[in-house]
């Protein structure tokens, strides 16, 4: 069976939990022995640029790698008449004729029967997948698009990005809503996304996570820092940084004197200015893992976004205890034991706790641990695509 996936930005190098979550789909889908051959169509942005040698050599088995140039930068002129027209411009960069051209081509010359939709961006091509193929077309629903931006006008304070904000979510949800009744099967990587998707369209829903490889369980709790890892082009990342720094840790300091380390491409947008020897700014690492692990805390401190975070996943693998807002925790269903900060002197509280107390770091490390080791396994994922595929 030949299978066509379509991203809009390259899985390699992982610079941040969407390409953390392509990459290990795309490892998913190889492990299926029904799938002969993976055509994988790469949206190359100047954000997001792909180039071959980024691939891993176990990643090339049975996958086919095809690469799409589009231009995504924003254009004044070309947001302002989306705005007018009431059009989604967020959608509408990622379309190309050139995509078409090339999709038409692919198609023709496979018998696609499963096509993959990686993430809203890439619908904007069903249409012209609808005249050309019978595939069954699915979508892997990383989040809900425009849930992230509703969180963001729900926090902003100025009037007129608030405004704007506004129009943006309208436009995006309308046309979401419109894509997601044209599918064939909606996959959600969060549980909590397929009632909210269930809400606004009648195509079969079905939660299917992100795997997590098994690593080693961190065992040195004596290790008090706190740390952060994302990618800062990412409005809720940039977001919850800019909260934390200027607001909460200097309350933290206070009660203890603690280091917080910052990993992630575009750290420098962070609006903290002040020389501060206890933050530090690692920028892009190339092992998410190793830096997790040489830290002792991962703070969580999202008041925006949408679906499951890839960031706290993946902490929790490394057996790190973590502090989570409700929106950090969203779609996990944790165990009821591990603690959710559902405010600021809350979230201040178990920095401070947790820090001074091993016990509980070691606690909540291993019940976040064992929670991933139990519901994102790579065999158990594999084999509901298995099944669905069948």
């Amino acid at each position: 069976m030949k299978t066509l996936v379509i991203a809009h930005k390259s899985p390699f190098p992982v610079i941040d939990g969407g390409c953390f979550a392509m990459n290990v789909f795309l490892k998913n889908l190889q492990a299926i022995e029904k799938i002969s051959q993976i055509d994988y169509l790469i949206l190359s942005t100047h954000k997001h640029p792909f180039e071959k040698e980024d691939i891993p050599k176990e990643i090339t088995k049975k996958v086919v790698f095809h690469r799409a140039i589009i231009d995504t930068k924003l254009y004044a002129l070309s947001a302002l008449k989306h705005l007018i027209q009431g059009k989604s411009y967020n959608l509408s960069r990622f379309y190309d004729k050139t995509v078409v051209v090339k999709l038409e081509a692919l198609i023709q010359q496979n018998k696609y029967e499963y096509i993959f939709f990686e993430s809203l961006f890439t619908l904007v091509y069903l249409k012209d997948i609808r005249k050309i193929s019978l595939a069954t077309c699915v979508l892997r629903a990383h989040n809900i698009e425009f849930e992230i931006w509703d969180s963001l006008r729900f926090n902003e304070n100025r009037k007129l990005k608030k405004w704007y904000l506004s129009q943006l979510v309208q436009t995006l949800k309308k046309e979401e809503i419109t894509h997601f009744g044209n599918l064939d099967l909606i996959l959600s990587l969060s549980n909590d996304d397929i009632q909210a998707i269930e809400k606004i369209s009648s195509t079969p829903t079905r939660f299917i996570p992100v795997s997590i490889e098994k690593t080693k369980c961190k065992t040195d709790y004596s290790t008090t820092s706190f740390c952060f890892i994302g990618a800062f082009n990412w409005e809720p990342n940039l977001e919850a940084m800019n909260w934390f720094l200027n607001d909460l840790n200097p309350l933290i300091q206070q009660s203890i004197s603690i280091r917080t380390e910052i990993a992630g491409k575009n750290s420098k947008k962070i609006n903290y200015t002040k020389n501060d020897s206890k933050v530090g700014f690692m920028g892009f690492v190339k092992s998410s893992s190793e830096f997790l692990q040489s830290n002792g805390i991962f703070i969580a401190p999202l008041k925006s976004g949408s679906g499951v975070k890839i960031k706290v996943l993946e902490a929790m693998s490394n057996g790190l205890p973590c502090v989570l807002t409700p929106k950090a925790a969203e779609g996990l269903n944790l165990p009821k034991e591990y603690p959710i900060c559902e405010s600021s002197e809350a979230f201040i509280s178990e920095c401070i706790e947790l820090a001074q107390n091993e016990h509980k770091r070691a606690y909540l490390g291993k019940l976040g641990y064992e929670f991933i080791q139990s519901q994102f396994t790579f065999e158990s994922v594999v084999n509901e695509l298995t099944e669905i595929l069948n």
